[in-house]
């Protein structure tokens, strides 16, 4: 399948580029040593230092970008930093393999990187992804489906029906692409002509030239999804934080089957039921006692209410949120940033469909003007005085100072000084 099958060819930016050298092994071949590699944390200390100082990963491959590696020497070693930036054959042997593979990939830095990630788990979305397939599913939403490797067949074809009423609704599913209950999701909903999403822990190469998913993929019903390297093999830790990803794409998410107390699926909802909380969580009970399950519904999750037809099953989407908008009055969803509740799921995600009369009427309209002025300035990312805020917006200044004053003292601008400045949050969370 070549590149010019997926009709995609995205030249990688000189920003994912640097973000590579800096944080990805680049197994070319037999691989190499990657211990000098930058941890989670380092990057994220780099990226902010280079948000500080209003640069970007970019200026450390310019010809002037030694002075920048040397000013980074206080966070990490700057001999190690500039022997990952050295790797610029190596990458581009990475680069001509994985185009020869129809694999993208975009980093934190791109506008094509998924909204969703970005705005869902800020610091800890992944700086890099790579891809096989139309982008552009990233950011539809749809159902999670998660579950066990290992179930019996008739759970597995309950599970294809489901997959294949979302495609009649019009819902893409997305999971995990493993055999059992991803790969029975993923199946069900492509044979009906609808869309997947496969965020995968390992070998998205190998999936990527699967004979089974050429034609989806040239069709752009499918997108393979991972932030691992393409050659990648299997890793438990990898398998388990992948979870994130699948929860942070979707609009709702259901478990049809877990092991009580173990395995990725189980970590998975208990991290979103009791700290991610992206997501309403439905879990699939069946006839028979499920422990897990049921302990599921127990910490917070809903009954699957088993839909039937595309209708019920857009409704099911709309209760689930409905509810877990009830349930977060007291207790807003908060990022995957060590459970810190500052960083809050942006407003759009946790306020009532404004598109509904009833619901609109009970926000008063001081505040539907602040959520419109708050969605303006989070685009903010050249830093722009008061006065300069107030004359975009047209508005009198004094007005404009108290929505700073309240965006900043949330998070969502920063107060810059010498002079007083302000600018968008988000842009700390580019790359």
């Amino acid at each position: 399948m070549s590149t010019s099958e997926l009709e995609i060819s995205t030249p990688v930016s000189t920003n994912t580029q640097a973000i590579l050298l800096l944080t990805a092994p680049l197994i070319v071949g037999r691989g190499e040593n990657s211990n000098e590699l930058l941890t989670a944390s380092e990057y994220r200390m780099i990226a902010r230092f280079l948000y500080e100082k209003e640069r970007q990963p970019a200026d450390l491959v310019t010809p002037g970008g030694n002075e920048l590696l040397l000013a980074l020497g206080k966070i990490v070693n700057s001999d190690r930093l500039k022997r990952l930036i050295g790797r610029g054959f190596l990458l581009s042997q990475a680069i001509e393999r994985w185009q020869a593979r129809s694999i993208w990939v975009v980093s934190k830095a791109d506008k094509d990187y998924p909204v969703r990630l970005k705005e869902r788990l800020k610091d800890v979305a992944p700086p890099v992804l790579y891809g096989c397939g139309d982008p552009g599913l990233l950011d539809t939403g749809g159902l999670a489906v998660v579950g066990s490797r290992h179930a019996e067949p008739a759970v597995l074809e309950s599970t294809t029906k489901i997959g294949e009423l979302a495609a009649r609704a019009q819902q893409t599913i997305i999971s995990g692409g493993a055999k059992g209950i991803d790969q029975a999701a993923m199946s069900g909903a492509l044979e009906a002509g609808g869309n997947a999403v496969g965020v995968l822990a390992d070998s998205l190469e190998r999936a990527a030239l699967n004979r089974e998913h050429r034609s989806y993929l040239r069709e752009r019903q499918l997108v393979l999804l991972s932030p691992y390297d393409p050659q990648a093999g299997f890793n438990i830790g990898n398998a388990m934080q992948r979870n994130k990803l699948i929860y942070a794409l979707s609009d709702a998410s259901l478990v049809v089957q877990a092991e009580y107390g173990k395995g990725g699926t189980w970590a998975g909802a208990i991290e979103q039921l009791d700290k991610l909380r992206l997501v309403p969580v439905y879990a699939f009970l069946k006839a028979q006692q499920d422990t897990a399950l049921e302990s599921l519904v127990k910490k917070g999750a809903l009954t699957w209410p088993n839909p039937a037809t595309p209708e019920a099953f857009r409704e099911t989407f709309a209760n689930g949120l409905a509810q877990r908008r009830s349930s977060d009055t007291e207790q807003l969803p908060f990022s995957a940033d060590n459970g810190n509740q500052s960083h809050k799921v942006p407003d759009e995600q946790i306020q009532p469909d404004t598109s509904n009369e009833a619901d609109s009427a009970e926000i008063p309209p001081g505040e539907q003007l602040f959520a419109t002025v708050k969605m303006l300035l989070e685009r903010l990312d050249t830093p722009k005085t008061d006065k300069e805020i107030a004359n975009e917006l047209q508005v009198k200044p004094g007005q404009v100072k108290e929505w700073i004053k309240r965006l900043v003292k949330e998070g969502t601008l920063e107060k810059l000084s010498s002079p007083t400045r302000y600018r968008s949050t988000k842009r700390s969370k580019l790359f």
